[in-house]
């Protein structure tokens, strides 16, 4: 009775199956229809098209324009040829004149002809194309290039702190407004008398905590100064959670890294006390700077090469050390690792098109720029000749 009820129960849901098994191909069979397939497929390429372009155009869409303008303020870069007519300028009148195609231009125009009022104006000009780039820049980019300015913000603030703190006169032909340090707080830390009535100036700026502290020396402030903007800089990046983002702050640690590199070979001329060296460097939290206590006890400048085994400066480091060993002159390191740099950012340029990459790739190649007309005319100034002005840029 059992085993009859069993198999009766086992038949009907066998049959159950077929059943429903029988009504959803029924149910599919339409929609294998070839007719139906033709019809649908077009949509559903159009659908994933629609989804690949969502995902990965539409961040960096807004950016087209600012990318497109870039691309046009970048044929008013000076380019290696007219690097290498530069240094063979005979006089500063030869290499303003040699200038007259560039962003530099109109800057230079209201300069007077010696070097210092020559640099100004330079440095005036690199900071207008720093002005326009934000003007021009979608909305979601404004916050990246800010971060960026207050690096230009700071040195003018180094400035008159350092004036404030030996009882010097600010040379106000080094100050100018920019960005946050706009006209009327310009004025107002140029009437101040001390440290202390800058701390009241600054007391409601976001570098209001900067100016709490006290320190012990100008280099103090400078790390402590330099420290606050880097971090704000990565900050934005991460908090808009920037298209490229780490590219964009792996290029600014490499920047920090090489001011950091600098820094400790000048510790090491000047004779700093090793205990105080490792306060007057930023750290930045790279690979690098994990090799800091390192590079500061090394007994000398081939054991101090040496610590950078392993990372991308050890190879621009090694070369300059070899001309070293030959003068004696420290800048082979300065224009070798500032060759690395530059090679770095143009050939990450490839593959970086789109999205903000380009605009901030620009403002540093601009500064790179800026860094080789000091250099030139400098040398123009010293009478160098110009195979030395040509192994001295980068």
């Amino acid at each position: 009775m059992i085993n009859t009820t069993l198999i009766n129960v086992t038949n009907a849901l066998v049959n159950a199956t077929n059943t429903s098994s029988s009504s959803r191909l029924a149910f599919l069979r339409p929609l294998l229809n070839p007719v139906f397939l033709a019809f649908i497929f077009p949509i559903l390429l159009v659908i994933v098209i629609l989804i690949f372009v969502i995902r990965n155009v539409a961040p960096v869409g807004h950016f087209i324009y600012a990318n497109a303008r870039i691309q046009a303020r970048s044929n008013y870069m000076v380019t290696d040829g007219l690097l290498l007519d530069l240094t063979e300028a005979k006089s500063l009148k030869e290499f303003r004149s040699l200038l007259g195609e560039t962003t530099y231009t109109e800057e230079l125009e209201k300069s007077k002809e010696e070097l210092r009022s020559f640099h100004i104006a330079l440095e005036k000009g690199f900071i207008d194309s720093i002005l326009e780039l934000v003007e021009l820049s979608p909305k979601k980019s404004k916050s990246l290039l800010n971060a960026y300015l207050m690096f230009f913000e700071a040195k003018i603030l180094k400035i008159i702190y350092r004036a404030r703190l030996v009882k010097e006169k600010i040379d106000e032909s080094l100050v100018y407004a920019i960005g946050d340090i706009n006209e009327n707080l310009l004025k107002h830390l140029l009437k101040t008398e001390s440290v202390a009535d800058i701390k009241v100036v600054m007391a409601h700026t976001e570098y209001a905590e900067i100016f709490e502290k006290e320190y012990v020396n100008l280099e103090e402030f400078e790390v402590e100064i330099d420290e606050f903007v880097l971090n704000n800089f990565v900050n934005v990046v991460e908090k808009t959670k920037m298209y490229d983002g780490k590219y964009i702050i792996d290029i600014l640690n490499k920047k920090i890294d090489i001011s950091n590199i600098l820094a400790l070979l000048k510790f090491r001329i000047r004779g700093t006390e090793k205990e105080k060296q490792k306060k007057l460097i930023i750290n930045n939290e790279t690979e690098l700077a994990k090799r800091f206590d390192n590079l500061i006890s090394a007994a000398s400048v081939q054991d101090f090469v040496e610590v950078f085994k392993g990372l991308d400066y050890y190879e621009p480091m090694s070369k300059a050390l070899k001309d070293y060993e030959k003068n004696g002159a420290m800048a082979h390191f300065e224009t070798e690792v500032y060759r690395y740099f530059k090679k770095y950012v143009t050939d990450n340029d490839l593959n970086h098109t789109l999205g903000p990459y380009p605009l901030f790739s620009y403002l540093i190649k601009k500064e790179l720029e800026l860094r080789n007309m000091f250099i030139i005319s400098r040398g123009i100034e010293s009478c160098f000749s110009v195979d030395k002005l040509k192994r001295m840029i980068i």
